[in-house]
């Protein structure tokens, strides 16, 4: 975002303070005529292709136009942000391929199928990986392109120490909502590696998506993985 200083004149491009003489810039972002200060980009990884985007008031990912989650410029957390949009939903193809052939029991199965297809026993074993695989991936995007939205609350947010690659440790989000008829639905996101999480507090209230015939399969809107 270019913002001109009001003192010096300077053009500014995705700052808070003017470069030239460091006065904290203003802009009228709601166009009530009332200024209001710049706020701080901060980086947010976008949930749908990774791309890192320096937010100031943007809602959607400069690469693949998906939705970004809410961070606050203050670091307190996460907010709700706006509601899905409604069904049916166009998730970017990006993700759907990740989602599907990128997850790891995918990958393992593949390898169990292919260089051991002269066997019997490691291609069977491969299959039914890569059947659950995939079925699990249907699921989840059947819940974020049809799922009905309902409000949620995240209760516990933790680095998961039984799983580490390369010394990194992923996040495990537990999280809470209620169903049209008032079913409260206690679920949990285990995996989820996304560096947005760690702006995450307990306490943040979420947007998730279920669906209709079982509230079981669903995913925290937008995807946290």
């Amino acid at each position: 975002m270019i913002v001109y200083c009001h003192k010096c004149g300077t053009k500014n491009t995705d700052r808070s303070t003017c470069s030239n003489c460091g006065v904290k810039l203003l802009i009228d972002q709601n166009n009530d005529g009332i200024p209001e200060y710049v706020q701080e980009a901060v980086q947010v990884e976008c949930p749908w292709c990774k791309t890192v985007n320096r937010v100031i008031d943007e809602t959607n990912c400069k690469n693949c136009g998906g939705p970004l989650p809410a961070v606050s410029h203050d670091n307190s957390g996460i907010d709700r942000g706006t509601p899905p949009p409604s069904v049916p939903r166009k998730l970017p193809d990006i993700y759907i391929k990740k989602l599907k052939y990128r997850n790891t029991m995918f990958i393992i199965g593949i390898i169990f199928i292919v260089p051991f297809i002269w066997s019997v026993i490691f291609p069977i074993i491969g299959f039914f990986l890569v059947r659950s695989a995939l079925k699990t991936a249907n699921r989840k995007i059947a819940a974020l392109e049809n799922g009905i939205k309902a409000e949620g609350d995240l209760i516990d947010i933790y680095k998961d120490t039984s799983e580490s690659v390369n010394g990194r440790h992923p996040w495990r989000l537990d999280y809470e909502f209620k169903t049209r008829n008032g079913e409260l639905i206690t679920a949990k996101k285990t995996g989820a590696w996304s560096n947005n999480n760690r702006h995450r507090r307990t306490g943040d209230k979420l947007w998730v998506v279920y669906l209709r015939d079982n509230p079981n399969i669903n995913a925290i809107w937008p995807p946290v993985d």
